[in-house]
């Protein structure tokens, strides 16, 4: 028996490797194991069994085998089967990341009473490394001032928010909105991938990408401002590999958006905010939104000093990652970086851009986040940080006070959206992300100073 051998209780789990990250955990059941667990799972159906002309708990079993069996054994050998997963975690330590695979999806696995049960599943875990030295990483905490410039532009932005909508039939231009359906095609193929009847556009600037259903068209603002309400507009790209569809990496694409219904938003005055949040002057709207823009700088700050932190360390790290990045990795990475742009207080539109230029970007980047993430799940996990209740309602809480919205409605479109887990997962990153900055050494920068640098680092990854 090999140090990947562990047996228990008619369970006997062999551990190897099935590649970078990744693990098979082959389940083999005894014979003995396996007719007891039948026996037992018949002997609570006789129990709670009746049948016409046989009292409650009285019907033979080969009457009952021959109604119930084959549900029987299919509802056992789930049973038998989840259970030697948990068994085969809990003998090696695993925390597996994800969903389970079937090692063989084509293998028959049939539940037999008296004979032996074998499967073997595959999973990603956080793989082998050295962690480096906390306190040996060097952070920047920048003085980020909150200036006039930014204060108007975010003026201009809550008079946008809470602007009039009026509809429209054509003539669009730049911050044009519209929903219509979308279909989806792989190269030249004649039946759409993916269909979605309610898909937001906004028309871009002149001359700039925009996005729509995730991918960057670039001639999206020519094309959207020549069409009208009812119009069929088509778009082609290419699918980018840092995509979270594997299907649609590196493939020729073609886009058949319909426009339903399009809107122009006319903002609101400053005069009209003051009247909405009951202010006496505008003086003190702008001193209110000072006061929210730094608080949104203190989280940047923060923020800055935590990606510091994560890029120092995970340079530091030697770190083997998976050959070919799987559609869940790529899709948890997107929402992350979702989480982080929503906490920010950034505009649902603005949101999907970010991410549509996110999926745009390289192979090798998409790898380097994945490197990092792995490292805040080790922190995590060594850490045991844990995320409470109260945590995420108070996550919550900050993010609908940014969107204007209250609590309760946020979170039942979280709910819906199935990304509470997700803003959980983004919280617990940042706690394990500030565990790294307070074991480091901080070093304060102006702003000015900061600025440069940032731009030098742009341009050095640009290049």
């Amino acid at each position: 028996m090999s140090d990947d051998t562990a047996t228990k209780d008619g369970f006997t789990f062999n551990l190897e490797d099935a590649g970078p990250a990744r693990k098979r955990l082959t389940v083999a059941i005894s014979a003995d194991a396996v007719q007891a667990r039948i026996d037992a799972s018949m002997g609570t159906l006789q129990g709670q069994s009746s049948l016409p002309g046989f009292r409650k708990g009285k019907a033979p079993k080969h009457l009952l085998e021959r109604r119930f069996g084959k549900a029987l054994r299919e509802e056992t050998q789930q049973e038998l089967m989840q259970e030697g997963c948990r068994l085969g975690f809990e003998a090696h330590s695993l925390n597996p990341l994800g969903d389970l695979e079937p090692a063989d999806p084509d293998a028959d696995i049939r539940l037999e009473a008296g004979k032996p049960l074998e499967f073997a599943v595959e999973f990603e875990v956080i793989p082998d490394f050295d962690m480096p030295d906390f306190s040996t990483l060097e952070v920047i905490r920048p003085h980020l001032e909150v200036e006039d410039a930014q204060i108007d532009e975010e003026l201009s932005r809550q008079c946008m928010r809470a602007g009039d909508s009026k509809e429209l039939d054509g003539d669009f231009t730049s911050a044009d909105r519209m929903l219509g359906k979308v279909d989806l095609y792989l190269e030249d193929g004649e039946e759409p991938i993916f269909s979605h009847e309610q898909i937001l556009a906004v028309v871009p600037e002149k001359g700039e990408s925009g996005q729509l259903l995730g991918l960057i068209i670039d001639d999206l603002a020519k094309q959207l401002q020549a069409a009208s309400v009812g119009d069929t507009v088509t778009f082609k790209t290419t699918g980018p590999e840092g995509h979270e569809r594997e299907d649609i990496r590196g493939k020729s694409l073609k886009l058949e958006y319909t426009i339903h219904i399009a809107e122009r938003i006319t903002p609101c005055t400053p005069e009209a905010l003051m009247e909405r949040f009951s202010l006496a002057s505008e003086d003190v709207l702008r001193e209110q939104i000072r006061l929210a823009l730094e608080q949104q700088r203190d989280a940047q700050q923060a923020s800055a000093m935590r990606d510091q932190a994560i890029k120092a360390a995970a340079d530091a790290i030697d770190m083997e990652l998976p050959e070919r990045l799987s559609e869940r990795q790529v899709a948890s990475d997107l929402e992350r970086i979702r989480m982080e742009l929503m906490q920010r207080g950034m505009e649902a539109d603005e949101i999907e851009v970010k991410l549509a230029e996110v999926r745009d970007r390289s192979a090798d980047q998409t790898r380097d986040n994945l490197k990092r993430w792995f490292l805040l799940e080790r922190v995590a996990a060594d850490e045991d940080i844990q995320v409470s209740e109260q945590e995420i309602n108070g996550r919550i809480a900050t993010m609908a006070m940014q969107q204007q919205v209250r609590p309760d409605v946020l979170r039942a479109d979280l709910v819906k959206a199935d990304r509470i887990m997700a803003l959980a997962r983004s919280i617990r990153e940042t706690k394990a992300a500030d565990h790294m900055v307070s074991l480091t050494s901080v070093t304060d920068m102006p702003v000015e100073e900061w600025n440069k640098r940032v731009e030098k680092e742009k341009a050095a990854a640009a290049s």
